[in-house]
């Protein structure tokens, strides 16, 4: 660490302490303020440390960390088993960030989203439906009585493939509907194969969307994995990707649906689990980036360095009091 910032963490470790965080504790999971949310994993348990997080599971085996993680020791761990109670009516083991108000999306906005997943080495492409590991979700319309509930905007899954072909896919599908009354018939859905799935390590994906639901929609997507790292775009594409919806009532969700196992059926495997871990959603690239890790080529910034502070005071400041004034939300 140059002296310089040194000597900002100093001002920072100062500024926590007046505001009653007197531990350098406090700083070790230090990120970009413009992250809107953000969850490594590193302390605060299965929520982070963030209490707005929800929880959809069944039973204690349901969501737990792990001593497995991407850059680190920690991650969250969302295990499914067939035997499991369904959860809102499915077969889910999941994370979400429904009540983090500032990390909802609308029409209109642009968001960055990131997060790295890990599929065991003893994954079983099963061949029925797919394994959905982080949803893009939505609420239905407050105004609209048409609309008792609502798929998402859009989710990334593990698709199965079949045996010989085609290979196991990661799939993404976006559904999007310019009427103001979303039913059944009335969405489009646009599927990207984004390649095979890599098992036993980790796969990093980084995301934007330009939310809208006519052609001035954009999705961009990038992805890499820990074992050959070297980001490649997956997905540039113009078009519709959500819903006309005039509340801003889109979330995210990580960790395991299983449509597959609605209602009981069966298919020869009987448990999933799959890790997550630096889960970021920002206004920016950089916000959305583990500190030191370089950001995808094509998006809009580097990573930040040295706990996001820039090498100055002023800046440094700025970005200490805008962290701490979220942070006493939760």
């Amino acid at each position: 660490m140059k002296r310089s910032t040194l000597t900002i963490v100093a001002v920072a470790v100062a500024a926590l302490a007046a505001a009653g965080m007197t531990s350098l504790n406090a700083l070790a999971d230090e990120h970009d303020p413009d992250a809107l949310l953000w969850a490594d994993y590193e302390a605060g348990g299965v929520t982070s440390g963030n209490p707005e997080i929800g929880l959809g599971k069944c039973c204690t085996h349901s969501i737990q960390t792990s001593g497995t993680g991407r850059d680190s020791t920690t991650s969250i761990r969302h295990e499914l088993r067939q035997t499991d109670a369904p959860v809102k009516g499915g077969m889910r083991s999941e994370s979400d960030a429904l009540n983090v108000d500032e990390a909802r999306f609308g029409v209109g906005d642009s968001r960055y989203y990131a997060f790295s997943v890990y599929l065991p080495s003893t994954w079983a492409h099963d061949g029925s439906a797919e394994d959905i590991v982080f949803q893009w979700h939505n609420t239905p319309s407050p105004t609209e009585s048409c609309e008792p509930k609502k798929t998402p905007s859009a989710f990334l899954a593990v698709h199965p493939g079949s045996d010989p072909a085609p290979p196991a896919e990661w799939r993404l599908r976006v559904n999007a509907d310019p009427n103001a009354c979303t039913t059944a018939n009335s969405i489009a859905m646009t599927h990207f194969s984004l390649g095979t799935p890599a098992l036993g390590q980790w796969t990093d994906f980084v995301f934007k969307f330009d939310w809208a639901y006519d052609a001035s929609g954009h999705i961009d997507a990038w992805m890499q994995t820990s074992k050959s790292p070297g980001w490649r775009q997956v997905v540039d594409a113009d078009g519709p990707n959500t819903y006309n919806d005039n509340h801003v009532g889109g979330y995210v969700k990580w960790g395991l649906y299983k449509p597959g196992w609605n209602g009981g059926a069966t298919n020869g495997v009987d448990m999933r689990a799959v890790l997550h871990d630096n889960v970021a959603v920002g206004t920016t690239c950089a916000s959305v980036m583990p500190t030191g890790w370089g950001a995808p080529p094509g998006c809009d910034a580097t990573a930040a360095a040295d706990f996001g502070l820039a090498d100055t005071a002023v800046t440094a400041g700025q970005t200490q009091l805008r962290a701490l004034a979220r942070r006493r939300r939760y």
